[in-house]
């Protein structure tokens, strides 16, 4: 920004009377009644799944209404451009984004092409470019992956080669949508320490996120957005005077993570799905070999692990869209080929937008079910009781997760895998899915958990299972 845009305005980010209404929503999605944000601010936007922050950053960034159509009344400026005035293509000179579903950003085949492609269509040098991209692979751990298939790569490290395309862009405004969500440990320290830099460097920085407590030490201020609307506008300290209690009442996860160090180990049983002597592939690549494992009926087995591992590739074999000739899957003593898993195992995918098909919540509810099943009450359980006319593709990503969930719940199946199920929830979302987990294992199913929310493991996980890297 040149000293005349500081001249002109006091804040960088500014909405008066602003709101903006989807085109199929009677109510506004988003009001703003009064915000500013200042050059160089790091601000959390936090609040329930569904309340309008990830609307606010799509308008930030252009999105809306270039490619999401609505009804835009009032002003919202970002640096010196108007929202819904100007294109995306001005405004991405100003704003990077990263968003919640990594993998619907990406436009090219390649890594080391995703991670160039920013800096080349700003016409930059090409031996500046490079220096970028290995420095940025070097900080984040993914040297090694460039030259891979991005469709190959697993969702925690899509979410990282997303963050790290949006830094090749070098815009003055970072806005980020659940950079974290699939994250591992490892992978939520990397972001952090980009984040702290960025900060100091002078960057704005807007993150939606539910995963509260990396942040605590970055943000300068917290937004609490609430049904469209900002009902709080927090100072650092003022949000960490509030009392855990608090923030779950308002549906925010804790600031302190519960200790996993004492690993409940998995145990034998009779009962459930076994799998012997299995090797793990991703294309040509070799992840590793499980010699015998059994996940028991009646109890909650949670798979965790470095991001790229093998996990998710694990739960593909286990469903039976991968098979290995030579491995073996049995399920209560009774050999099980990929197409019988098929048919009596159930999967949520980290990028559940995948397994959306119809055009309304009830429709794809119902969809593929043999006989009449009453849909409502677990419509009630997981908060979709409302949204049953609304088109799958408008909700937002933490309800589409809960509808997945619900479509695979009502599915009569044997085996549930859920890959990442809390990603995008907040804490009394994440609640009630623990609930609905523990409700299906009290059926006497098997059911197999891939995560890395800690909060969700402590709640449920009657048995972790980890897996090692080049095991």
């Amino acid at each position: 920004m040149d000293s005349r845009h500081d001249r002109l305005y006091t804040s960088l980010i500014e909405a008066k009377d602003f709101s903006f209404s989807y085109e199929t929503a009677g109510v506004p999605s988003l009001e703003l009644t009064d915000l500013k944000i200042k050059k160089g601010e790091f601000v959390v936007i936090c609040g329930s799944s569904g309340s309008g922050k990830s609307t606010l950053l799509k308008l930030i960034n252009g999105l809306i209404p270039d490619y999401i159509k609505g009804q835009l009344k009032g002003k919202l400026r970002v640096g010196n451009l108007e929202a819904g005035a100007s294109p995306v293509e001005e405004l991405a000179l100003q704003v990077a984004s990263v968003f919640q579903h990594p993998s619907s950003q990406f436009f090219h085949k390649l890594v080391k092409e995703e991670l160039v492609f920013p800096a080349e269509n700003q016409g930059r040098a090409v031996d500046i470019i490079l220096k970028q991209v290995h420095q940025l692979t070097e900080d984040f751990s993914l040297t090694n992956v460039l030259d891979e298939e991005l469709v190959n790569l697993s969702g925690g490290q899509q979410q990282r080669i997303a963050l790290l395309t949006a830094l090749m862009q070098d815009s003055p405004i970072l806005v980020l949508d659940e950079p974290t969500a699939n994250l591992d440990c490892l992978g939520i320290e990397e972001v952090k320490e980009q984040l702290q830099a960025l900060k100091a460097a002078g960057k704005t920085i807007l993150l939606a996120e539910h995963r509260l407590a990396y942040v605590k030490d970055l943000a300068d201020r917290y937004l609490y957005i609430d049904q469209g609307r900002v009902m709080a506008d927090w100072s650092k300290a003022s949000f960490l005077d509030l009392t855990d209690r608090k923030r779950h009442q308002l549906g925010l996860r804790s600031l302190t993570l519960p200790d996993l160090s004492e690993v409940k180990t998995p145990f034998f049983s009779p009962k459930g799905l076994t799998v012997k002597d299995l090797r793990l592939k991703v294309g040509q690549k070799n992840l590793g070999s499980l010699q015998d494992i059994t996940f028991a009926r009646g109890t909650i087995t949670a798979i965790v692990g470095q991001n790229g591992v093998g996990k998710s590739t694990l739960a593909r074999y286990l469903v039976g869209l991968l098979e290995d000739n030579s491995a073996r899957f049995l399920l209560d003593g009774k050999r099980l080929r990929a197409k019988e898993r098929l048919k009596k195992t159930a999967l949520v995918l980290q990028d559940v937008r995948l397994q959306l098909f119809t055009e309304s919540v009830t429709k794809e509810l119902t969809l593929g079910l043999k006989k009449s099943v009453d849909i409502d009450p677990i419509c009630h359980q997981l908060g979709l009781k409302e949204l049953k006319d609304r088109h799958p593709l408008t909700l937002s990503g933490g309800e589409q997760q809960r509808l997945v969930l619900a479509s695979q719940l009502l599915a009569d199946k044997e085996v549930f895998i859920f890959d990442e199920p809390t990603s995008g929830l907040d804490y009394q979302q994440m609640q009630a899915v623990g609930k609905v987990l523990q409700d299906v294992a009290n059926k006497q199913k098997v059911v197999i958990l891939i995560s890395h929310d800690e909060e969700l493991l402590d709640l449920v996980a009657d048995t972790i299972f980890s897996l090692p890297k080049n095991y």
